[in-house]
């Protein structure tokens, strides 16, 4: 089985009433009402293979293909989506700049997560998961790790083994117990003797992608095994040229952001990259993640 995101990119219109723009502010779970009645209400003519573009949706569907399996798809507008369910054309996000995201609708504060948990039946991905009976391959940046992370971390022990994370966002869920789950993908995979080179937005669609074509020609002995097989993998590629950058302060990150969320509207990797690669500021992940949702809870941006 295997778990994406969604993408931004659509094939299909978008209907008049899915767009997260025409909600009416209020509290969440008004807010979270009024979306579920437009979902309920709109035409649904399309499946995930009908809707959705991209890059990263793309290889994650090939890789489905591929291993004969079934393609699950997280959506912050309609939940989990599965291979035959009909669905509606919609603009919704819970990140960036744009007027689609939702949580300008919300009370300041309010995260990915907290969407997720209150306009969702809860459960939804740990009843998947608990009743495969192969792995289970979750390829999802960390916003979307960190929208669904509640629910992966009620798995049962036993579910936990059929879990294998793929992402660049890894700093998430390392100290959670799912940190063990995650397969040791990092930047070699877009490194110059990369067979899959990328932008860190399809990052985990194509690790899966890679991990596929690999895991085909190996026989399959556990956690462990897999593990292995993707260092193996990448033992003999090299990192991608790194600039060199410089520290700074919370505080000047904060105002390097602010100056740059209109031109990138607020798009966390294209920000992020402005800030690594046009201004050369150095800033982990979680760290850049941490200040970013600061600045958007405290409306700064």
């Amino acid at each position: 089985m295997i778990v994406s995101p969604c993408s931004s990119r659509k094939k299909a219109p978008i209907e008049a009433s899915l767009h997260a723009s025409n909600l009416t502010a209020g509290a969440l779970s008004d807010v979270a009402l009024q979306w579920k009645m437009s979902v309920e209400s709109a035409a649904k003519s399309n499946t995930t293979q009908t809707l959705y573009g991209g890059r990263a949706f793309s290889d994650a569907s090939w890789s489905a293909k591929s291993i004969g399996t079934v393609h699950y798809v997280v959506s912050a507008g309609l939940g989990l989506i599965g291979p035959d369910d009909k669905i509606p054309s919609y603009a919704m996000t819970t990140v960036g700049l744009t007027d689609e995201n939702v949580l300008k609708k919300c009370p300041a504060g309010t995260t990915p997560a907290d969407w997720w948990n209150k306009a969702f039946p809860q459960g939804i991905i740990t009843d998947l998961i608990g009743k495969a009976t192969e792995r289970v391959f979750v390829a999802l940046p960390s916003v979307y790790l960190e929208m669904i992370q509640e629910e992966l971390l009620h798995l049962s022990s036993k579910d936990f083994e059929k879990v294998r994370i793929l992402t660049g966002g890894s700093e998430t869920l390392r100290d959670t117990p799912l940190g063990e789950s995650i397969l040791p993908y990092d930047l070699r995979l877009d490194g110059p003797d990369s067979p899959i080179p990328g932008t860190m937005s399809d990052f985990a669609s194509r690790a899966l992608r890679h991990f596929v074509g690999i895991a085909s020609k190996a026989s399959y002995q556990g956690l462990s095994s897999d593990k292995r097989l993707v260092s193996s993998a990448l033992a003999g590629m090299r990192l991608p040229t790194m600039p060199k950058r410089v520290r700074a302060s919370d505080i000047e990150i904060r105002k390097a952001l602010i100056a740059s969320w209109e031109h990138t509207q607020g798009n966390r990797h294209k920000l992020l990259r402005h800030l690594r690669d046009v201004l050369l500021v150095s800033c982990e992940q979680s760290r850049f993640a941490r200040i970013a949702r600061e600045l958007e809870e405290e409306r700064l941006v």
